[in-house]
């Protein structure tokens, strides 16, 4: 039997009407906030705006939209758990709750700028787990889009572990586990930049090599990500189903010390 491909754009795969609530929840939010550009202002233009005004209520806004109902049908919709079944050959499904995210990246902030990684590490779930990213708002070369480099078979490439760190350098909490810096010419040649519309979903092996990048503007970047596992591998098993608790790289610098390029600790 043909292995599924590691990457696969699916068009449209996600209700139009689904989408839409979970951009107008996130805009209703931004108003409720305090942002305030008007009754027929955009997302951006709210975004805008209570950033200018209070930039933590914004914070607080991005975390909660993951609390949202509509985020939560979004990421356990019928036709995404599907295509996830299709592509890691899971009766069951693994997808811890934490691995579901809401991500906004502000145009103009190369600091929140995500390097070229691999999902594996961070999430620790199945040797076929696959990656679902799908954007709220359109998405590719006017604001950065994510990068992809297709490859024929999974694998996986050594990492440097750093801390994350805001604009001013100071470190977050959490670490990242970028692919080591000398691969990065190779999926720079290598890479493309899918151009999504609200309700597309790429979704991708945890081995794909990808990023998420600077948005050069002028608009921002909405997307959601969810990661599905197969819940009855037998490398999950083994270890108990432990994948990502607090710190995404200890289970992996655990299991795979030999993949540690190098590493920055608090």
């Amino acid at each position: 039997m043909t292995a599924p491909p590691l990457v696969r754009e699916l068009k449209g795969l996600l209700p139009a009407p689904l989408v839409a609530e979970a951009l107008e929840t996130f805009m209703d939010m931004l108003r409720a906030a305090g942002a305030d550009a008007g009754s027929d202002a955009d997302v951006d233009a709210l975004v805008d705006a209570l950033r200018a005004a209070d930039r933590a209520a914004l914070g607080q806004v991005y975390d909660a939209m993951r609390e949202t109902d509509v985020f939560r049908r979004i990421v356990t919709a019928q036709p995404l758990r599907d295509a996830a079944q299709a592509m890691t050959g899971a009766v069951r499904l693994h997808s811890p709750f934490q691995h579901a995210v809401f991500r906004m990246d502000l145009a103009g902030e190369p600091w929140r700028g995500f390097d070229w990684h691999q999902d594996y590490p961070y999430n620790m779930l199945c040797h076929r787990s696959v990656t679902a990213w799908t954007p709220l708002t359109p998405s590719g070369a006017i604001n950065g889009g994510v990068d992809v480099v297709e490859t024929d078979t999974p694998h996986l490439y050594p990492v440097d572990v750093r801390l994350k760190r805001n604009a001013e350098g100071r470190p977050l909490g959490g670490r990242d586990a970028f692919v080591a810096a000398d691969f990065h010419p190779d999926f720079e040649a290598r890479s493309r930049k899918p151009e999504l519309q609200p309700g597309d979903v790429l979704m991708f092996h945890n081995t794909v090599p990808h990023r998420s990048g600077y948005n050069p503007g002028p608009r921002h970047r909405y997307s959601i990500q969810v990661r599905f596992g197969d819940l009855l591998a037998p490398e999950v098993i083994a270890r108990g189903w432990r994948n990502r608790r607090a710190d995404g790289v200890e289970a992996f610098a655990a299991l795979h010390p030999d993949l540690i390029a190098s590493e920055e600790h608090p």
